[in-house]
């Protein structure tokens, strides 16, 4: 895995806000609204946010994947397994200990730092005797006073990449048949969405540690390998609006 530097500042290039916003662009200029429009309406947005008060700051945490494969590596290895399968709790030092564990991921991470990260998102627990407990199965990203930078550019990205490749594919395209699919019901009380919101969360989880299963039984990791490579997922995000919040008119 490139080794990748926790405390670099992440910057949008114009290439990635551009990858981003295309398909932005195709939906509203479908929609009837101008290319001048747009831009107004862009730059009255970047107002909003520079005299937003009392929102959750976004926090650069540096590059997300290897915090997922840490948090997947406590939950898998045998090393850091017990006999029944979970996560143990872990110790700083020592051959299976949580440096360890980090320097298994990418060897040139700082511990700490990694630890701070995942204490502070509610990841990790540190316990009285010093001794550091996995709490989510999956790297969380926010707590209630900030959300990680990063995971939020590489989920919109990846978001707004899947919307661009259906949008330019053609005819001839012998890529995978990518989707994107949706439930949902706007007759739901807001005790019951909370109730949603813990069970698809609950069930997401578990659909989503099959496909990580799944995913790492059939990756190729030989270096010798010449086949091109692609990286494949799914990701799940949670719904939550007044109904017909959509202004569509016929």
């Amino acid at each position: 895995m490139p080794d990748k530097n926790l405390q670099v500042r992440t910057t949008i290039s114009a290439r990635r806000a551009a990858s981003i916003l295309f398909p932005i662009a195709a939906f509203l200029r479908a929609g009837g609204m101008t290319p001048e429009t747009a831009a107004a309406i862009l730059s009255k947005a970047f107002d909003q946010v520079s005299k937003l008060s009392g929102a959750r700051k976004l926090e650069h945490i540096g590059h997300p994947t290897r915090y997922s494969d840490i948090v997947g590596m406590w939950i898998r290895n045998k090393r850091f397994i017990d006999k029944n399968g979970r996560p143990r709790i872990l110790r700083m030092e020592g051959k299976d200990g949580f440096k360890a564990l980090v320097r298994s991921v990418a060897w040139k991470a700082d511990p700490q730092m990694v630890l701070s990260v995942l204490i502070r998102y509610g990841n990790v627990r540190c316990n009285r005797q010093g001794t550091y407990e996995l709490m989510r199965p999956f790297f969380y990203t926010s707590n209630s006073q900030s959300m990680a930078f990063e995971p939020i550019v590489n989920f919109l990205s990846d978001v707004t990449s899947n919307l661009s490749k259906i949008l330019k594919r053609p005819k001839s395209w012998n890529g995978p048949d990518l989707f994107w699919t949706k439930t949902e019901n706007a007759c739901i009380s807001e005790a019951t969405a909370k109730r949603f919101a813990a069970f698809a969360k609950e069930r997401g989880f578990v659909f989503l540690d099959e496909l990580d299963d799944w995913l790492d039984a059939n990756s190729d990791r030989r270096k010798a390998s010449r086949k091109p490579r692609r990286r494949v997922g799914l990701g799940i995000f949670s719904i939550y609006s007044d109904p017909e919040s959509l202004d569509v008119r016929s």
